[in-house]
């Protein structure tokens, strides 16, 4: 059997999991942005163009509006990709952010669509809201599911080069049922720092928890060779995963490729560009 026929055996097999059991937990998209995978998703303590997706709190960093788009293919299999596009839009008393994933395999399709608000509370503290609705189709039946949930999040900026960020996923979640099963979405609890080590050295980690599979680290690291230019690596437990990338940015573009190894599945690559407007 060919690695390709392993991958697209074991995607149908989690698929028929979903659409048989009475009872599943399902995940949201999560690995958005290639500056983000690149850093194995040790960024819940980093802001970013893509904040509105791994903490919201973070979005009060953002000083322009900026539009940005994510594209995925994991595991290089054919007809299987992630998407995503973010909108941030700051004023003088708050952040507002639209963030939008699709998920796709064959006819299949899963998508997100969220609204965020965040705030500076005090010089130190920002907090974040994000308001989601997650929806699903079926193609066998022409109908769709969808399900309310919210996040939230905190940033405390502690010095000038070490930030902290705490975050909930799926707070509260309204259910989703069907006339086959009903859909669970696992709470996810993150908290993490950042530290700028020198001005060309990065340093990211955290620590995230689910019920299943426990505990997981994340630890990520950029460096800046260039002022346009950086380089980026990581690596994540649970499951292990180690990741490479780099970015290239203008005054008004940034554009990033990460590429994620998955100890069985294979590589993952991941593009990312963004627009400050």
């Amino acid at each position: 059997m060919s690695k390709r026929d392993l991958k697209i055996g074991l995607s149908v097999y989690l698929l028929v999991l979903l659409l048989t059991f009475n009872s599943v937990a399902i995940e949201r998209a999560s690995a958005v942005g290639a500056r983000e995978t690149a850093l194995s998703l040790a960024v819940v303590a980093l802001p970013g163009y893509f904040s509105v997706f791994h903490n919201q709190a973070f979005l009060t960093e953002n000083s322009s509006s900026s539009l940005s788009l994510s594209y995925r293919q994991p595991y290089f299999i054919r007809g299987y990709s992630e998407s995503a596009l973010s909108l941030v839009y700051p004023t003088k008393t708050a952040v507002f952010a639209v963030g939008v994933t699709q998920t796709a395999i064959a006819s299949y399709r899963e998508s997100n669509i969220g609204i965020s608000i965040a705030k500076e509370l005090t010089g130190k503290l920002s907090a974040g809201i994000l308001f989601n609705y997650f929806c699903l189709n079926f193609p066998e039946i022409n109908r769709q599911k969808g399900s309310f949930q919210v996040d939230g999040g905190l940033r405390y900026q502690l010095t000038d080069r070490l930030s902290l960020g705490f975050h909930l996923r799926n707070i509260v979640c309204s259910k989703l049922e069907t006339f086959q099963y009903n859909l669970s979405f696992p709470l996810q609890i993150r908290g993490g720092a950042s530290y700028l080590l020198t001005e060309r050295i990065l340093l990211a980690g955290e620590a995230v928890l689910e019920r299943d599979p426990g505990i997981g680290i994340r630890c990520g690291t950029e460096y800046m060779i260039r002022r346009t230019f950086r380089v980026r690596g990581g690596i994540s437990t649970n499951p292990f995963q180690h990741s490479v990338g780099f970015g290239y940015c203008w005054d008004f573009c940034q554009l990033d490729f990460a590429m994620v190894h998955h100890e069985i599945l294979g590589y993952s690559p991941s593009f990312s560009i963004s627009f400050s407007l």
